[in-house]
């Protein structure tokens, strides 16, 4: 196609201006049923579309300005337009690959409606039209590469702060090459210079002795496809210059090529020494409690039962007066007191040291074992009334004397906390294969956010919750009857409010089973 005429030039700029509606309706149905666009973003609405049309008009406006002699600077103020313009669409997008092929489509849409519309363009108007578009794409790619250059740096920047902040050592292992690099942190861990050569044997002489075969475990586990790639481990490292001993958490993970071959494994290493300190310091301290806890219990158990023996035999055989009979009844029941106070804290010491409380299941009657454990209390509790409602069978297999216990402790509290004049009621009764005990009381509900700590050792009741117990002030008997009934396979729970009161319901098994948490 030569060129023509200076008008037939100009009517062809004019012509597109006229089509302009079909160029951009082209432009879109090409965009939208391109095979090649990756399926999340077919059919989708073309991300240039508030783009094109200025960037068509700008076009046009070459075209126009190409066509008249002398026109170069108006021919170089429409490329830098469509250079600004293609900067600002950058900002709409940041895919390279999904604008340049819009901007390849509205190539070709120009180029179809020319030949639909028989619009004939010389040869300058076809070079003007490519150089324009190229212009655009060329602008567009410079600035997308830019930008996400600047955006790179800047995530490497932040992730540098906050790993630096955090403590956080970053790694990266070539598993194909055996290449290992490790920032500065990772060599600091390792008690190295930060200048020092790594590979991985170095990384293995770092970990403590005891802990390699695990760690080159997990290695191995991470680089099987099945695994996922997942590789996290604690473990202690032994510095390779300053031999300080210090705990490490490794998280990372390993990537496949498409045969499933570990290629590549990357993560963070942070220096978890202090906290490991702390555990173990606070393990101690308990360990150091309940040791000291069953010493003193085991102790005061000889002069106790002394006390005991001595008080019954007065009792007995002393030719006591009333008045003397009565102090040494009131030291004889201090004793009992005493002697269940240290019963809970030897199962207190029995939990923490991770066994569960030991019970001797034989077949019994839970209603008969429930009616003595209440008619002891009604002895020592004569100004709270406690009713008893007995259902179906109580038959079963149970530990007596840990049922009682239970029983004690749970009565014991509702007792402590009922209001004044009102009664405790204990029922008991059949659900399905099990026995539910349930011991119930009139008084202040107990705060919602204490429910979820109730079962634990020493929680006790506030002042406005209920009178302290008499004898038994350390915040035990919940826990140990919650122990009790978890032994027995059992569960369970309590239900308070401030105007039906609160019930504690014990499910236990009428067979035995495994305890459960």
């Amino acid at each position: 196609m030569d060129d023509a005429g200076p008008l037939a030039k100009t009517s062809a700029a004019s012509r597109l201006r006229s089509c302009k509606r079909d160029v951009l309706d082209r432009w879109t149905r090409r965009v939208l049923d391109d095979p090649r666009a990756p399926a999340p973003l077919r059919g989708e609405r073309p991300m240039l579309v508030d783009a094109v049309p200025a960037l068509l008009e700008h076009l046009i406006e070459a075209l126009a300005a190409s066509r008249l002699a002398g026109e170069d600077a108006a021919l170089r103020g429409a490329y830098e337009r469509v250079e600004d313009h293609a900067r600002r669409c950058v900002t709409r997008g940041r895919c390279i690959a999904a604008a340049l092929r819009e901007l390849s489509h509205l190539r070709a849409a120009l180029i179809e409606e020319c030949v639909a519309q028989g619009i004939a363009l010389g040869v300058g108007e076809t070079q003007v039209l490519h150089a324009v578009v190229d212009a655009s794409m060329w602008t567009s790619a410079l600035e997308i590469e830019r930008a996400t250059r600047a955006a790179l740096e800047d995530s490497g920047a932040r992730l540098r702060l906050a790993t630096q902040a955090g403590g956080v050592g970053i790694w990266d292992y070539d598993t194909v090459t055996g290449q290992l690099r490790w920032d500065d942190r990772c060599r600091e861990v390792c008690g190295l210079e930060p200048a020092s050569d790594v590979d991985y044997e170095l990384f293995l002489s770092a970990i403590h002795p005891d802990d390699r075969a695990r760690v080159q475990e997990a290695v191995r586990r991470s680089q099987a496809p099945e695994s996922g790639g997942e590789y996290s481990i604690e473990y202690r490292l032994v510095g390779l210059r300053d031999r300080i001993e210090r705990w490490v958490c490794v998280q990372g993970r390993t990537f496949f090529d498409a045969t499933g071959r570990s290629v590549r494994m990357i993560g963070t290493a942070i220096d978890i020494s202090d906290r490991k300190r702390a555990e173990a310091a606070r393990l101690d301290d308990l360990a150091f409690r309940d040791r000291f806890l069953a010493a003193l219990s085991h102790y005061l158990r000889t002069p106790l039962t002394a006390v005991t023996l001595a008080s019954s035999t007065l009792v007995r055989h002393g030719n006591l007066t009333p008045r003397q009979a009565t102090s040494v009844e009131g030291i004889a029941a201090s004793a009992r007191r005493m002697a269940r106070t240290i019963e809970d804290l030897l199962d207190l010491t029995r939990s923490c040291f991770g066994d569960s409380i030991p019970i001797a299941r034989r077949p019994g009657n839970l209603h008969v074992l429930c009616k003595g454990a209440i008619d002891e209390l009604r002895a020592t509790h004569a100004g709270v009334p406690i009713r008893l409602d007995l259902r179906g069978s109580g038959a079963g297999l149970w530990d007596p004397e840990r049922i009682a216990q239970m029983v004690t402790n749970l009565v014991q509290n509702a007792a402590d906390h009922a209001e004044p004049g009102s009664a405790v009621r204990v029922a008991i009764r059949p659900r399905g294969g099990d026995v539910l005990i349930e011991v119930h009381n009139k008084g202040p509900a107990i705060a919602p956010e204490r429910l979820g700590t109730l079962f634990e050792p020493w929680q006790q009741a506030s002042p406005a919750e209920g009178r302290a117990s008499a004898g038994r002030g350390l915040g035990l008997g919940l826990f140990i009857a919650h122990q009790i009934v978890r032994a027995h396979g059992g569960a369970i729970e309590v239900a308070s409010h401030a105007e039906r009161g609160t019930t504690f319901t014990a499910r236990l098994p009428r067979r035995g089973a495994a305890a459960r948490g």
